[in-house]
């Protein structure tokens, strides 16, 4: 993807994202080119062998520790890292585990191999173990060697992870010789516990207590608004004090009571809360960890509270029937909760949601495989330059369409047109020359080898 970036001279950073770049070029901005060229070689979605090795041994570490970030590439290329000499980059591996921000897929993938992970669950250094041990995918039997983790610190970290972990290692974590270590499993196996005091409340609302009555009262009326509306969260409050607080004086109480997990709908609609769809939204913990459960995701999904329906959208694996419903569902959230994260779904809520979403996944729903490309090219002549910059995807645009389109008043659009291989070679070269197209037209696949050569050379 080309992006404008950096100081260097854009036809550089260009070239360094043009996927039709020869090797000898992008080795060549490798050896010379300024720091943010060779941060983008390290950050392109597909690149040779011959450069993976040579960014892998790279001399500068920011270079290596970019290509430790990039998700694109795979897990295989990613793992080669798994040795590298400097921390930070190890650390970063380990840490940007996260797939939320690529495209999602039927198929399960994991962000390094089963030997990168075994590999780092002994590093020398116990951060990296730490994180290891706290990562979702990390395989079970990599956690049981870290349950046998020379730092009682590293074996600490897998009690976060308690859910996910075999029953040897949980029997070796509860009978571990670090007593803290020892004493954190046991709470974690043992049943909730009734909680007397708001001092011992830490964290304040956990589904492992139950807060006794007289805590309970105290703490729901609370002149507080926002002691109260945490309580209100409280999986273990009694029902009495769960309908007194539905009717607080304080809109974000009432909200809060309004996203419990053991109220009817008829509960749920009988309370006057307010979900404002422009105020950020985490996802409802209860929701999310019900994934798994169609009965929960079903009753989630047809929910009359939006805030249900979204949590329901952020869970991957939905039944088709439940998707449809929901790319169609009035609330935005949902919409773009369910475009984000369901790994396959329909393509016109892709379209709508680029239409619609200015953020950080539009790039992912433009090159979803779902994404809807024939038929765009009715957009060039629409009124909208956001439209307009998607005309350059249809497959089937004409070149003189594109050739118009690198005219438009818009930057965006003339940028996109810019990287079309279909723009004629003369008004390429034309774009190369103005630095606001420059790197667009140096992205382009169809740029001439030679031009490339002059731009190395100037």
């Amino acid at each position: 993807m080309c992006s404008v970036c950096g100081d260097s001279d854009p036809r550089l950073i260009g070239l360094a994202y043009n996927q039709a770049a020869p090797l000898h070029i992008l080795l060549r901005l490798l050896q010379a080119g300024p720091h943010d060229v060779r941060h983008a070689l390290a950050t392109r979605t597909a690149m040779p062998e011959r450069l993976v090795d040579e960014i892998v041994h790279h001399r500068d570490r920011s270079v290596r520790r970019a290509l430790s970030w990039n998700l694109a590439v795979g897990p295989q290329v990613r793992s080669r890292l798994a040795t590298d000499p400097d921390l930070g980059v190890r650390v970063n591996l380990v840490e940007h585990c996260n797939y939320r921000s690529q495209v999602s897929t039927l198929e399960p993938r994991t962000p390094l191999t089963v030997e990168a992970y075994e590999l780092l669950a002994t590093d020398p250094e116990r951060v990296v173990r730490e994180e290891v041990a706290l990562q979702r995918y990390t395989p079970a039997h990599v956690r049981d060697l870290l349950a046998a983790d020379p730092d009682p610190a590293v074996r600490l970290c897998l009690i976060d992870a308690w859910s996910q972990l075999s029953t040897a290692a949980r029997a070796a974590l509860l009978s571990d010789a670090d007593p803290q270590v020892r004493q954190a499993a046991t709470q974690r196996q043992a049943p909730a516990a009734i909680i007397e005091s708001e001092s011992d409340l830490s964290p304040w609302t956990s589904k492992r207590v139950i807060l006794a009555r007289p805590l309970a009262e105290r703490l729901a009326r609370d002149g507080d608004a926002g002691t109260r509306a945490r309580v209100a969260t409280e999986p273990s409050l009694p029902a009495d004090l769960v309908a007194e607080l539905a009717i607080d004086p304080d809109p974000e109480v009432r909200l809060a009571v309004s996203r419990r997990a053991d109220l009817t709908e008829q509960q749920r609609a009988a309370i006057d809360y307010t979900d404002d769809p422009g105020r950020l939204f985490h996802p409802l913990e209860w929701v999310t960890d019900a994934c798994g459960d169609p009965e929960i995701m079903r009753r989630c999904a047809t929910s009359a509270h939006p805030a249900l329906r979204r949590s329901a959208a952020y869970c991957p694996h939905l039944p088709a029937d439940l998707v449809r419903t929901l790319a169609n569902d009035d609330d935005f959230v949902v919409r773009l909760f369910l475009a984000e994260n369901h790994p396959d779904p329909p393509g016109e809520l892709l379209l709508r949601m680029v239409l619609e979403f200015e953020g950080y996944s539009q790039a992912k729903m433009l090159h979803h495989p779902n994404f809807p490309r024939s038929g765009l090219r009715h957009y060039a002549t629409s009124p909208d330059p956001r439209e307009r910059a998607l005309a350059t995807l249809d497959p089937d645009i004409p070149p003189q369409a594109i050739e118009t389109l690198s005219r438009d008043p818009d930057l965006t659009v003339r940028r996109s047109a810019a990287a079309d291989a279909r723009l004629p070679t003369p008004r390429l070269l034309e774009m190369l020359s103005h630095d606001d197209t420059a790197e667009a037209a140096a992205c382009n696949p169809a740029l001439p080898l030679q031009t490339m050569e002059d731009i190395l050379r100037r």
